[in-house]
């Protein structure tokens, strides 16, 4: 990993690990879709950055929502800006340059920062120094009115979840569990019975197996909801806040392992800047 100047963070920001299969990739990302549109029809915006936008799909459901709206996808993969151009058109802003967003979004008066499934992916890839600008430069550096936020971030008490069938959870999914990814994810998190935040973190990852290289090394639990919120200034309100399981996840591991998640694994969350000005 180089060592990174804040103004172009993310553009450094990808690991040594690509991805080998992007359908599926994207495929993943697209099951919770309707979920990560949750802010859609209760924030007035004029713009979108898409922190992270993949191949598009995301921002092409929010298009024919809000046709009105500046579209703006930033990646860092080339493979999905194009597949991005492709799904969007020419009307849409898709970059790799962090410059030429902020550039952008002077034109506008209410801008929103999207930040969906990316913040785990910030903390797996950058050293510390990065992740602090990442906070203080790039999401709360000013330039967005409004800041939505869904990935997966417990709350510190995880923890208190290691019940009476924790164990016999456990014993469940190492019975039932592929044996090369399990021993795989061992070597690299630790034991699953170790606490219920490695637990559950297998149990969110152990789908992903066409880029299982790249996805074994990330941190899919690397922050809490508390130090998120830390990370918040002042000037900045929580408008809305939910802690939940994703639903298809839940059903998946119940299927694949008889088990129960017991514990948020996500949150969803509006930011408001009430010192905005334009």
């Amino acid at each position: 990993m180089r060592i990174l100047n804040w103004e172009l963070f993310l553009e450094e920001l990808v690991g040594d690990t690509e991805i080998s299969n992007y359908q599926t990739y994207a495929d993943g990302m697209e099951k919770s879709m309707d979920d990560k549109l949750f802010f859609v029809n209760n924030i007035d915006f004029d713009v979108i950055v898409d922190f992270g936008c993949a191949n598009g799909i995301f921002l092409s459901r929010l298009q024919t929502m809000k046709p009105n709206v500046k579209i703006i996808g930033y990646d860092l993969d080339d493979v999905m800006l194009s597949k991005a151009r492709v799904v969007l058109g020419e009307d849409a802003l898709l970059t790799s340059s962090w410059d030429e967003v902020v550039n952008e979004l002077s034109n506008y008066e209410n801008p929103l920062l999207n930040l969906s499934s990316v913040i785990h992916e910030v903390y797996s890839y950058s050293h510390s120094s990065v992740i602090k600008k990442f906070w203080e430069k790039q999401v709360f550096g000013g330039n967005f009115k409004w800041i939505t936020i869904r990935d997966m971030i417990p709350s510190s008490d995880i923890h208190k979840n290691e019940l009476e069938n924790f164990r016999q959870d456990v014993k469940r999914v190492r019975k039932r569990a592929n044996k090369f990814y399990l021993n795989d994810f061992e070597k690299r998190w630790g034991p699953i019975d170790d606490n219920y935040r490695t637990f559950c973190h297998f149990l969110l990852k152990y789908r992903y197996v066409d880029n299982w290289e790249r996805e074994v090394n990330e941190n899919y639990l690397p922050v809490s909801l508390e130090t998120v919120k830390t990370k918040i200034p002042s000037n900045y309100s929580i408008e809305y806040e939910q802690d939940f399981i994703v639903p298809f996840i839940k059903d998946k591991v119940g299927k694949d392992f008889g088990v129960k998640i017991t514990h948020s694994t996500h949150v969803k969350m509006v930011l408001k800047n009430n010192n905005f000005k334009r």
